[in-house]
């Protein structure tokens, strides 16, 4: 599990870094166009494009860290053989969900390629963008079924990742 963390943070900063990127873009781009008008060609594209790489390479960091949005459908009723059986079913339909959405990504790559796909303005093709999609609901599968092995066998689901709350987790000098 410390291996899948670990590449679960890899692919969380590559997403943080093309988010950065992404915000500094923007934040160009609202002052060369408000200031000078003259916003920069193109922007939205990479915008688009980047925000899907972005969301692609977090899956599996969010999910580990449990940074999503959950709804407790099926509340906890102090009964280990139903939680693991809740959790169980939880993540079989995330396996369910990200394996079609990888798939349905693959074919559209395939697609994008056969049709010469890409952005309206500065023609990115939209090919390696599906595959990152493809490869990081590929990986997301990879995780989930891993805590499915290890919940029927009655291992931690807890993740290896070391996090910061805030301010008050900074070392002091």
């Amino acid at each position: 599990m410390r291996f899948i963390d670990n590449l679960c943070i890899v692919l969380a900063f590559a997403s943080g870094l093309i988010l950065l990127a992404i915000i500094g873009l923007t934040f160009c781009d609202v002052i060369l166009r408000y200031l000078f008008s003259a916003p920069i060609f193109g922007a939205r594209d990479v915008l688009e494009m980047g925000m899907v790489v972005v969301i692609s390479l977090s899956f599996p960091f969010s999910w580990r860290i449990g940074g999503h949005i959950v709804v407790d459908l099926l509340p906890d009723y102090d009964n280990r053989a139903l939680t693991i059986l809740r959790d169980l079913v939880v993540r079989l339909i995330g396996i369910f969900l990200f394996v079609v959405l990888a798939w349905q990504s693959w074919v559209r790559a395939d697609d994008a390629v056969l049709f010469n796909e890409a952005t309206n303005m500065i023609e990115i093709p939209f090919s390696p963008f599906f595959i990152v999609l493809a490869v990081g609901s590929a990986f997301q599968v990879i995780v989930l079924s891993v805590e499915c092995v290890r919940l029927l066998a009655g291992a931690s689901l807890a993740h290896n990742i070391e996090l910061m709350n805030g301010p008050e987790d900074l070392p002091s000098e």
